[in-house]
């Protein structure tokens, strides 16, 4: 479930990459050759950059894309990278945790007093909790990570080693 959840939303930050392209396209298009830009395009994108910058975390976690400096823990034993990886989880989820509550409160207060965007008056409630929803699914996706981690953690002493991603290891 985690998995279909994360895949739908980084299949749609595909979809609003795909919209911003042509929408900044046409944009560019219609200003240069008959000086009529498209009303509110910045906007939009900006909007769209959220959802697809956040809503794909969850996805880019399964699949072990973000960014990790190994340099010191590659050297070190399997049970001890498996228990500094269940640390580390820990601490991540804590993150995500604050982030999420911080953000859905700058996200109600905007909804409470109506804050609207500059150009359109789109209600900006909306596009701002896009980030503590996508966060959201990266903590559930990191939370099963921590279980499968920390039942490799105590698990056999031949079994001890840091699970990367979301998917079971083979």
């Amino acid at each position: 479930m985690i998995g279909r959840a994360s895949q739908a939303a980084s299949f749609l930050g595909g979809l609003a990459t795909l919209f911003i392209a042509g929408a900044v396209t046409c944009d560019v298009l219609l200003r240069y050759f008959l000086n009529q830009p498209l009303l509110g395009v910045d906007e939009i994108a900006g909007f769209l950059q959220v959802l697809v910058v956040f809503w794909g975390c969850a996805y880019t976690f399964r699949q072990d894309g973000h960014i990790r400096v190994d340099l010191v823990t590659s050297h070190l034993p399997g049970p001890v990278r498996a228990w500094l990886r269940v640390v580390t989880l820990l601490l991540g989820l804590a993150l995500l945790g604050v982030v999420c509550w911080v953000t859905t409160t700058s996200a109600l207060t905007a909804y409470r007093y109506q804050r609207v965007s500059v150009v359109m008056l789109f209600a900006l409630w909306p596009a701002m909790l896009l980030i503590p929803t996508g966060l959201a699914l990266m903590g559930v996706a990191m939370l099963a990570t921590l279980g499968r981690q920390l039942r490799a953690a105590v698990g056999p002493p031949a079994g001890r080693d840091e699970v990367r991603g979301d998917r079971p290891e083979a």
